[in-house]
C-alpha cells in the first residue's frame, strides 16, 4: 500500500482558498500536535462506524467530541433543522451527545453551543458512513453535508473530512464481526491519513483551506486487499436511481434502483472499482463549468436578453 507520505505530497496541487475576511481560524492543523476533533455522522450517534472512529482518533492522541443525530439521518444532504432541538448528553468523558437534528445542524450546534467556552474544533470528521459516498451521490449525502456545514455555516470556517466505507457483504449487518474489523481498520488508516494530509490545509504555518472537505472512500474489500490511497476527482455519474411505487391511501415508497454506469478515468468511482482508497477534495460551489463560461454562457445570455 502506498504510504501516507505519498498522499500528502499528492495533495499539494489544488489552488489556495482564502479565509473569511476578519476571521481567525485555528492553525492547529498546521502543526503536529493533537487536534480538537468534532466527530459526527448521518447514521446516528451509536452506529458502528462512528464508534470505531471515536476509538481510533482518541488512540491517535486527538481530543474527540462526538455529536451526532439521535437517529439515522442518511440522505439528508445539508438540510437544516429549525426550531427547538433536543440534545441529550450520553456520556461526559468522553463527551458524547445525541442531537435530534440533521447532521449539518448537529455540527453547527455542537461547535457553537456544546464546546466549553474558549474551545472550538480544529477539524470536523464525519463518518464512518455505512456505505460509499461517491460520484453524483455526494449531493445527497448527509455524511458529506455535515462536513461541508462546518466550512460554510461556522465563522470562522472549520475544514472537514468525510469518511465512507463500502459494504463487504450485503447479507451481513453493519455490526457483524467482519464489518466491525473493517471499521477498525478504516479508523486506524484515517488517523494516519489525517497525520499525512493535515499540512495540506496550510501554507507557511497558517490555515489557508478552511472551506475544503476531503471526502474519503474505502473500497468494499477487506483491508488486506486495499491497493493504496489515491487522490481522485468526483465522477459525474451515479449507480443509484429511484422509482416510487404507490402503496395505499395516496402514499408512495421509494424503490432504489442499482445500475453500473462506466466510471470516468481518475474519478472516485474508478479508483474504488480498482480497489483504492480515494480522497476527493470538495468545496461548496455547485457550478457547471461547461455551461457557465464561454460559448454556452453567451448562448444562454442571448436567449434571456429580451425577457
Amino acid at each position: 500500500m502506498r504510504t501516507a507520505a505519498i498522499l500528502a505530497a499528492s495533495l499539494l496541487t489544488p489552488a489556495l482558498a482564502p479565509t473569511t475576511a476578519g476571521a481567525a481560524p485555528s492553525d492547529a492543523l498546521c502543526g503536529s500536535g493533537s487536534l480538537e476533533i468534532l466527530l459526527t455522522n448521518d447514521d446516528g450517534f451509536d452506529s458502528a462506524g462512528i464508534r470505531a472512529l471515536a476509538t481510533g482518533l482518541t488512540a491517535a492522541g486527538h481530543r474527540v467530541t462526538l455529536a451526532a443525530p439521535a437517529r439515522n439521518a442518511s440522505g439528508s444532504s445539508m438540510g437544516f433543522t429549525w426550531g427547538e432541538i433536543q440534545v441529550r448528553q450520553v456520556t461526559a468523558d468522553p463527551p458524547v451527545f445525541a442531537v435530534d437534528a440533521s447532521p449539518a445542524t448537529v455540527v453547527v450546534l455542537a461547535a457553537t453551543a456544546l464546546y466549553p467556552a474558549g474551545r472550538r474544533p480544529d477539524l470536523v470528521v464525519s463518518g464512518i458512513n455505512h456505505g460509499p459516498n461517491d460520484g453524483a451521490l455526494l449531493m445527497l449525502s448527509g455524511t458529506v453535508g455535515a462536513a461541508l456545514a462546518s466550512t460554510l455555516l461556522l465563522d470562522p470556517p472549520v475544514p472537514g473530512i468525510s469518511v465512507n466505507a463500502g459494504r463487504l457483504n450485503a447479507a451481513e449487518p453493519w455490526d457483524s464481526p467482519d464489518h466491525l474489523a473493517q471499521f477498525d481498520a478504516v479508523a486506524a488508516h484515517l488517523a494516519r491519513l489525517i497525520g499525512a494530509s493535515r499540512g495540506w490545509f496550510c501554507e507557511r504555518g497558517r490555515l489557508v483551506r478552511p472551506r475544503t472537505v476531503l471526502n474519503v472512500n474505502y473500497p468494499a474489500l477487506v483491508p488486506e486487499q486495499w491497493r493504496g490511497t489515491v487522490v481522485a476527482g468526483q465522477d459525474t455519474a451515479s449507480d443509484l436511481h429511484f422509482d416510487f411505487e404507490p402503496t395505499v391511501d395516496g402514499k408512495y415508497t421509494a424503490k432504489p434502483l442499482r445500475s453500473d454506469p462506466p466510471a470516468s478515468r481518475g474519478s472516485d468511482r474508478d479508483g474504488l472499482a480498482r480497489g483504492y482508497v480515494t480522497v476527493t477534495p470538495l468545496g461548496a460551489a455547485i457550478v457547471d463549468d461547461t455551461a457557465s463560461k464561454g460559448t454556452p454562457a453567451r448562448a444562454l445570455t442571448r436567449r434571456l436578453r429580451d425577457l
